[in-house]
């Protein structure tokens, strides 16, 4: 039986498109901040639905006996390496533990980018399960003191990618379009804001290294202002009063400053209770739910009390009563150094901050670890003075179902969220 004209021209036009589906080089869209408490990349590909994220130990280290890297088909970014110009790279977590490589904070961050940002490529790809060959199109953002190492990063790169070698073999990508950006320009423009129809728009980047400032002015995006007041300047601070490690510091550090906040607002409650309750004044029918506040206020400051030493405990050397005076040492020394990191960052963004701005956005890691205290300060830059008009972090966030802290990935996603939809260019 013959197949009808018709049937049998739908059946090559079947063909046909799945001909072209095998043979079409896939298209990775890539964003990477080469952040000094870890690389942040998110990726997806041309007409796939799904985007992957990754967050990876800043750690790099070049390897000179290359038979010690190991060679992996299922490699991740536990694993990963990345070999070009002759020369074999650890990233990450290979080159923290199988390489004891330190988060070295003073060389810039352009001198890793490359084999960081060739690393990232290599994961992501092996993530979305790539061939060996694929076109990308690649954004990465620098600190405003490296923008004008953005050119020689880029021809690094080109040169790079010409040639990669990864633990699963040889990938050949072709860079089809490459764009860097400030660090900030994400959350600018992940605002949801009209830039060239609104004044000073202002974001503040408080990172683990930089703390930087980028505004746009009727969509004019100025050269950003940076010092070297990152959290890293706080840990150093805590360092040289205790002697404990810097890495060692990030996580504890940041949690007690949540549980302290809650313990001194606790404490406030319960004297504020006990005042009541000594008032001559007060009804004897009141009496009961005062006591009953003081009562839950002393519980939770019991329990708050011992988070803080649970989460500070890890830091601790001594043990017995030289433990607890230890403890004490400690609480005070972080106390003491965040007092002096605020007062040396809060002059800096005073000085360096236009006097007035339509909206201020702040970000990073550090702007959560002084919610509080930066809220005071940028209310009074405000051009209307709406507190709505202080922002924390972007509008465009993170889906949930990259499973990632959103608060540190919202430049690079809304950056990668822009990028994946139409082209993106910035002034020089």
């Amino acid at each position: 039986m013959m197949t009808p004209p018709i049937q049998l021209e739908i059946l090559l036009h079947l063909h046909t498109l799945i001909s072209k589906m095998k043979n079409q080089i896939p298209h990775l869209f890539l964003a990477v901040d080469l952040g000094a408490s870890g690389t942040k990349v998110v990726g997806s590909v041309s007409g796939r639905p799904e985007c992957k994220a990754l967050l990876m130990k800043p750690h790099c280290v070049i390897v000179s006996n290359q038979e010690l890297l190991p060679l992996n088909p299922n490699f991740d970014e536990h694993s990963t390496w990345i070999e070009f110009g002759e020369k074999h790279y650890a990233v990450g977590n290979l080159a923290e533990i199988r390489f004891d490589a330190t988060n070295q904070l003073k060389p810039a961050k352009f001198a890793t980018a490359v084999p960081k940002i060739c690393a990232a490529i290599g994961i992501i790809a092996q993530k979305f399960s790539l061939p060996d060959k694929f076109n990308l199109s690649l954004s990465f953002v620098l600190p405003p003191a490296e923008w004008d190492h953005r050119n020689i990063t880029i021809e690094r790169l080109n040169a790079a990618i010409k040639d990669l070698n990864t633990p699963r073999g040889k990938i050949k990508v072709k860079l089809l379009q490459v764009n860097p950006y400030p660090e900030g320009m994400g959350i600018l423009l992940g605002q949801n804001l009209e830039l060239e129809k609104n004044d000073i728009i202002t974001v503040v980047m408080l990172g683990f290294r930089n703390t930087s400032i980028l505004s746009s002015n009727n969509g004019i995006v100025n050269r950003p202002h940076m010092s070297d007041l990152g959290f890293s300047e706080l840990l150093k601070n805590i360092a040289g009063k205790t002697g404990y490690k810097i890495e060692e510091m990030i996580e504890p550090v940041f949690e007690y400053k949540g549980d302290k906040k809650s313990l001194e607002l606790y404490t406030g409650w319960l004297v504020d209770s006990q005042r009541k309750l000594a008032t001559s004044a007060t009804y004897y029918s009141e009496r009961s739910s005062i006591e009953a506040d003081i009562k839950k206020s002393k519980e939770r400051i019991k329990e708050l009390k011992l988070s803080i030493e649970k989460v500070l405990s890890g830091l601790l050397r001594c043990s017995g009563v030289d433990r607890e005076v230890e403890l004490k040492c400690l609480i005070k020394s972080i106390d003491l150094a965040t007092d002096e990191y605020w007062l040396k960052l809060s002059v800096w963004l005073e000085e360096m901050m236009p006097s007035q701005s339509y909206t201020i956005c702040l970000s990073g890691g550090t702007a959560n670890y002084f919610t509080e205290e930066l809220k005071k300060i940028m209310y009074d830059k405000l051009s209307y003075k709406d507190e709505r008009c202080v922002r924390f972090h972007s509008v465009v966030k993170p889906p949930n179902s990259l499973n990632v802290y959103d608060d540190r990935f919202n430049d690079i996603y809304s950056l990668w969220h822009r990028m994946s939809q139409q082209p993106l260019t910035v002034s020089k």
